[in-house]
């Protein structure tokens, strides 16, 4: 949910103090997305609470900002991965291709490669 910034007072120097801490503290949050979020606008950052994951909106759609996880010890992964996630390491691309629920292979990999 938007903060408001501090409204303009009678003393110009002191609301710019204010203005300048509300700035500080606001400006690099990223707001969770919500079901009422419109990915109509290009250029929209936002946290994907469900999916664990921050989302960019381009071409009408919310899309994943790759964001390097922790490389899973196995296949079935842990609690709190979730479809969509991504890792890496020197040897190995990771892609969590379900959410997890304790049995199921959730993880594929793929192995790099010189060209």
């Amino acid at each position: 949910m938007p903060v408001t910034p501090p409204i303009l007072g009678e003393d110009i120097r002191q609301w710019g103090r204010q203005i300048n801490l509300f700035l500080s503290r606001n400006l690099g949050k990223l707001y969770f997305k919500t079901s009422d979020d419109n990915p109509s606008e290009n250029g929209i950052f936002l946290w994907d609470n469900d999916k664990n994951y921050p989302v960019v909106s381009a071409q009408n759609a919310f899309k994943q900002i790759a964001m390097k996880q922790s490389t899973p010890s196995s296949s079935t992964g842990a609690p709190g991965n979730k479809t969509g996630m991504l890792a890496w390491d020197t040897n190995y691309i990771y892609v969590c291709t379900a959410d997890y629920d304790g049995s199921t292979a959730i993880w594929k990999r793929t192995a790099l490669a010189t060209f």
